[in-house]
């Protein structure tokens, strides 16, 4: 299969098989502890905790039963990255990007992709993200040049922490026409670039994005995942991505929470308070998913417009919480997660206006 089949050139791994979701969430714990642990700085930290991460099982949990996985609800992948991004933001990321990118696989994948992705996401392999730059600056997608029956790829992307060590790129583009399509390319490709040397941690255990340059990069239709055009905007990889960003948000307040509980001089009206706005946060964090789980088997556009509503609402409510508890910890927050937390808010609101301004169905 050419450029897609490219990323199955390596050794074979072992993974362990996760039965239960119960199990998951522990995994996740145990694996948060090994992560949170600062690294010594000796060469290899980084692939061998990644490489503990892959023979966990933990990758596999969200393939479908069809395909041999558990398919565990989204509530529970939920779960899993906000008891990660309680000790490791790091972990957190690579399992959200992870998740997510299955989930691209899963709703756009043609079958032959999603039975070649879903078995070697079983054995260990794992999935990296990349959000597309250019001139140092956001863009939506990097495009595709037509070279005869395939595309040329080129510019730059920023990407999930140590996507060098991962199995495939699941980099966003659009074909001539502006017609979106996801590209699923192995992380060694010929053309392919990562900028930086390592991938351990920087000072203060911050893991940078790995930047990757795209140098005219040989695609063929193989590595196309078919998107359904304006669909995606609220499709169920993007709901499932808002979701998986509130609970990182929330296990970033659990953290802040913790510290605050260890704090013998603390107020206890301040934590009851701050308690509460976590907990409200856990519990929309909660229904997005249950929504999120109903947009990946209705049918109905609803299903899916419900499942972005609720899961920007988790964001927001997540963001609240671990903002209040930063505050409360001395700490300051980040003006570009602000910003893209206001247009995320701009856009559901302006959804839930249309939506409230739409004629009932007529019965019968």
């Amino acid at each position: 299969m050419g450029t897609f089949s490219s990323a199955l050139d390596r050794p074979a791994r072992t993974a362990a098989v996760i039965a239960t979701e119960d199990e998951a969430i522990t995994v996740a714990g145990t694996l948060a502890e090994v992560f949170g642990i600062p690294a010594e700085g000796s060469a290899g930290t980084a692939e061998a905790r990644l490489d503990l991460l892959s023979r966990s099982g933990l990758f596999g949990i969200s393939v479908p039963t069809e395909h041999g996985g558990i398919d565990v609800s989204n509530t529970v992948l939920a779960e899993v990255c906000t008891v990660a991004a309680s000790r490791s933001a790091a972990l957190a990321d690579v399992l959200a990007a992870h998740f997510v990118a299955v989930e691209e696989v899963r709703s756009h994948g043609s079958e032959s992709q999603r039975g070649t992705v879903f078995a070697a996401v079983l054995a260990g392999g794992r999935l990296a993200r990349a959000a597309a730059r250019r001139s140092g600056e956001s863009i939506d997608a990097l495009p595709l040049v037509a070279s005869g029956l395939a595309w040329r790829l080129g510019g730059e992307a920023l990407c999930t922490p140590c996507a060098r060590h991962a199995d495939w790129l699941l980099v966003p583009a659009h074909l001539d026409g502006g017609r979106p399509a996801g590209l699923l390319l192995s992380t060694r490709i010929d053309g392919l670039h990562y900028v930086a040397n390592s991938c351990e941690p920087a000072k203060g255990g911050v893991q940078p994005a790995e930047h990757v340059l795209f140098k005219d990069v040989a695609i063929d239709g193989d590595a196309l995942l078919h998107s359904a055009g304006e669909t995606t905007m609220h499709g169920v990889p993007r709901s499932l991505d808002l979701l998986l960003e509130a609970a990182r948000r929330i296990g970033a307040a659990r953290k802040a929470m913790r510290h605050l509980l260890d704090d013998d001089a603390g107020d206890p009206l301040e934590t009851g308070h701050l308690s509460a706005r976590l907990a409200a946060a856990e519990a929309m964090a909660g229904e997005a998913g249950r929504a999120v789980d109903a947009a990946q088997i209705g049918l109905a556009g609803q299903h899916r417009i419900n499942a972005f509503l609720a899961a920007a609402a988790a964001v927001a409510a997540a963001e609240d919480a671990a903002s209040a508890l930063r505050k409360a910890g001395g700490a300051t927050g980040d003006p570009s997660l602000s910003a893209r937390l206001a247009a995320i808010l701009q856009e559901s609101g302006r959804l839930r206006r249309e939506e409230h301004r739409r004629p009932p169905e007529e019965e019968g």
